[in-house]
């Protein structure tokens, strides 16, 4: 007997157990597996058992599935393994019994720990006020995700949870590529100091070599730190920064920057994990985004041809 857990939400703690055939879970009263958690779908997830075999299928989800932090490309059927966390929206749900012996991916995100568990093998809360914000920034975000707000209002307000966030950000900026140019066609920018001047919204050379490499870029204190990319930001004062890709469907469509330009040290381990996770999610975001716009484009051209 396989059982499906509840290692991170609302239903934190809940076991199922699965039956041979499909499974379906999501955020409506009629699947068979409901997870009350706004940032899962109404109908999220298949999972399909098959004698000894599972496999799951994302069911077009608007906040996408993820297997081992790799994005699950909807209605396309994927096998998984027992133990191994999957992340629907912000819930994290696991096969098997080995579930209890890894680190949910998402938790290590924000920075908890697991710390113990009781006869059921719960998790018990983690009550430090600093993982605690990071959650609750988390929520906030997919908050504003799931309301589907014109992109650049989407992207303003995570922003401003940034700063939220993270009290020694000075600077902060979406960077976004056009899909056919690669070149930068909107930046969408916060800064605690009022400028006009868009050079001195992030430092380019770091955005660049971000968005040619498709890797992140982190650099806690440009004293201690040798190298070409510690002299650039020594020239622009710049004391820390943290860049990170948005990647979605294997391709760099754009990146997140922030920076703080009086304070070393200004970003850790954690933020990084903290931020790819955040990247991953915002990236389908600006994707479906392009998509309705592409095809707003394609309705309004066959319309004036009529």
């Amino acid at each position: 007997m396989t059982m499906l857990y509840i290692l991170n939400g609302p239903e934190m703690g809940q076991s199922f157990e699965l039956r041979e055939g499909s499974t379906y879970i999501g955020r409506a009263p009629h699947n068979d597996i409901q997870i009350p958690d706004k940032t899962v779908s109404r109908e999220h997830l298949r999972i399909t058992k098959k004698g000894d075999k599972y496999s799951i299928t994302d069911l077009k989800s608007r906040n996408g599935t993820f297997l081992s932090r790799h994005y699950v490309v909807p209605s396309l059927e994927l096998p998984i393994k027992e133990g191994v966390p999957i992340a629907i929206g912000m819930s994290i749900i696991c096969l098997g019994e080995g579930c209890m012996d890894h680190m949910v991916p998402f938790l290590n995100s924000v920075g908890l720990t697991r710390q113990t568990r009781d006869e059921s093998g719960i998790f018990e809360d983690h009550r430090d006020q600093v993982n605690q914000k990071k959650l609750e920034f988390l929520y906030k975000v997919s908050d504003v995700l799931i309301e589907e707000l014109p992109i650049r209002l989407t992207l303003q307000k995570i922003l401003d949870s940034f700063f939220g966030l993270l009290k020694r950000i000075d600077r902060g900026a979406f960077i976004l590529l056009d899909p056919e140019t690669k070149e930068i066609r909107e930046i969408v920018f916060r800064s605690k100091k009022p400028t006009d001047d868009i050079d001195a919204i992030f430092c380019q050379d770091i955005v660049n070599r971000v968005l040619q490499a498709g890797k992140p870029i982190v650099v806690s204190d440009t004293h201690t730190e040798e190298g070409d990319i510690a002299d650039t930001l020594k020239i622009f004062k710049i004391e820390s920064v943290m860049c990170v890709p948005l990647v979605c469907s294997a391709q760099t469509i754009g990146a997140i920057y922030v920076d703080s330009l009086d304070r070393p040290y200004g970003f850790q381990d954690e933020d990084l994990s903290l931020f790819m996770d955040l990247s991953q999610r915002t990236a389908l975001a600006v994707e479906a985004s392009q998509f309705l716009s592409e095809v707003s484009e394609i309705a309004d051209d066959l319309s004036s041809e009529r």
